[in-house]
C-alpha cells in the first residue's frame, strides 16, 4: 500500500471546486502502474511525485488523466503542493517541480485563515484555430460562437471558443462521442466554452471545459487554460493593466454543483505579458492508501 490524498482545488470547502489525487511517494512505479491508479481514482488528474534528480527543481512531478498522461494539469499541480504542505514536505513558501513540459513553479501565500497556492507557468503563446469550426461547434451543439474574440488554441492543444453569454453556455449539451473524435482528429486537447457573463458581480469570466476523449467529459475547473485565458482576454483588449498588473476572477464548475473560482494575474510590461499566475485555494477531503497496482 502507497500514500494517496484526495483534495478539491479552486475552492475553500470541501466538496467544491475540482478533484484532484495525489501520490506522494511514486518512485519505484512503473507508467502502466501510475496510469493504473489514475484509472481507479476516477478523477480529472492524479499527480504523481518523485524527489527530483538535480537541477533546481525540488520533486518531479508527472499528471494522468483516468486514461492517459498529460503535459500539463493546473489544478493537479495545486493539489500536489497543497498535499506537500499537509505532509510536511514542503520547504519553504516556493517549490520548483520538474516536469514533461519543463519547469513549474508555485508559490504559497499563507495567513492565520488562508492559503493561496499561485502557479507560475510559462507565458503562453496562443494560436489562431485553423481546424474546422463548424465540425466542433456541431458536436458542442453550440449554434454559434461569439465575436468578442477569435478562436485560438494553447500550448496545451485546448481551444478556446467565444460565447455570447451564461444562458448560450448553460444550454450547450455535447454529444461526447462526436466531440471526443472531432477533437482527435483537431490534434485538440481539450474544448473550452467562455463567457464574460458571470454568475457574481466582480468576476471576469465563467467557462466550461470539455475533454471526453481524455476521460474527461466535463472539467469541473481546469486550472492549466487560465492562464491562456488571461493572455487571451488581453490581446482582444478585454483586460486592462493597473500599472503593470491585469487581474481578475474567473469561474468554473457552478453548472456541475461545484463551483470553482480561480485568481489570475498578468504582469505587463511594454504592451507584452513577461510573467503569468494562476491562484486557488485547496482542501483535503480524502487521505489514506491505495493498493499498488500489478506491474
Amino acid at each position: 500500500m502507497i500514500p494517496i490524498v484526495q483534495v478539491d482545488v479552486f475552492t475553500e470547502r470541501v466538496f467544491g471546486g475540482n478533484p484532484a489525487a495525489v501520490v506522494l511517494d511514486a518512485q519505484g512505479l512503473s507508467d502502466s502502474q501510475l496510469q493504473a491508479i489514475a484509472t481507479e481514482m476516477r478523477v480529472a488528474g492524479t499527480a504523481c511525485l518523485t524527489p527530483a534528480t538535480g537541477g533546481e527543481a525540488q520533486w518531479r512531478l508527472r499528471w494522468f488523466s483516468p486514461t492517459r498522461e498529460i503535459a500539463y494539469s493546473g489544478h493537479t499541480t495545486l493539489a500536489a503542493v497543497h498535499a506537500l504542505i499537509e505532509a510536511g514536505r514542503l520547504r519553504n513558501d516556493h517549490v520548483v517541480f520538474d516536469t514533461r513540459s519543463g519547469r513549474v513553479d508555485a508559490r504559497v501565500v499563507a495567513d492565520k485563515a488562508h492559503r493561496l497556492i499561485w502557479l507560475e507557468p510559462a507565458v503562453p503563446a496562443l494560436h489562431p484555430f485553423t481546424g474546422q469550426l463548424g465540425a466542433v461547434r456541431d458536436a458542442l451543439g453550440l449554434a454559434a460562437a461569439a465575436g468578442w474574440a477569435h478562436p485560438v488554441t494553447t500550448p496545451e492543444h485546448d481551444l478556446l471558443i467565444p460565447v455570447a453569454g451564461l444562458d448560450v453556455l448553460r444550454a450547450v449539451t455535447p454529444n461526447m462521442a462526436a466531440l471526443g473524435e472531432v477533437a482527435t482528429h483537431a490534434g485538440v486537447r481539450g474544448v473550452c466554452l467562455v463567457s464574460r457573463e458571470t454568475v457574481e458581480k466582480g468576476s471576469a469570466t465563467h467557462c466550461r471545459f470539455f475533454a471526453p476523449h481524455f476521460g474527461v467529459p466535463e472539467d469541473i475547473v481546469t486550472g492549466s487554460v487560465h492562464s491562456s485565458i488571461g493572455v487571451w482576454l488581453l490581446a482582444a483588449g478585454l483586460l486592462h493593466a493597473d500599472g503593470p498588473l491585469a487581474a481578475f476572477t474567473a469561474e468554473q464548475g457552478d453548472g456541475l454543483g461545484r463551483p470553482g473560482r480561480l485568481r489570475v494575474e498578468l504582469h505587463v510590461q511594454g504592451g507584452a505579458v513577461d510573467r503569468v499566475r494562476v491562484g486557488g485555494s485547496a482542501v483535503t477531503v480524502l487521505s489514506g492508501s491505495i493498493a499498488v497496482p500489478s506491474a
